[in-house]
């Protein structure tokens, strides 16, 4: 019977976070038309942070219905999910929503535009 629970509860948790998965962007101001940070989440639950020509490996996680990033320093950021955004208060530059940009193909192999 544990066993049970447990396959569930993972399963669960697998299909959030492919849901998740994707391309994300964030903007320097109101226009959102200057991008300043991408995040690219894996559904493996790895993922990349890219300044301009910076980028920063990170391991994340859904946790009741929040994202948290693992750095490799051993760092915890947490943000909150909203649809196809997440908000994140980034050290150091304050709060960012980051919009959705490109989504997984479904088979699960390569990165799509999320809009056409």
């Amino acid at each position: 019977m544990k066993i049970l629970i447990f396959s569930l509860l993972f399963t669960l948790g697998c299909e959030k976070k492919n849901e998740v998965a994707g391309k994300y962007a964030t903007a320097s101001d109101l226009t959102q038309k200057t991008t300043i940070a991408n995040l690219e989440l894996m559904p493996n639950g790895q993922g990349t942070w890219s300044i301009e020509e910076d980028s920063v490996s990170f391991y994340w996680e859904i946790r009741k219905e929040k994202i948290w990033l693992h750095t490799k320093s051993g760092g915890v950021i947490a943000g909150t999910i909203n649809g196809d955004t997440l908000t994140i208060d980034l050290p150091g530059m304050g709060v960012h929503r980051f919009n959705k940009v490109s989504t997984l193909r479904s088979g699960g192999v390569g990165l799509t535009p999320e809009r056409e």
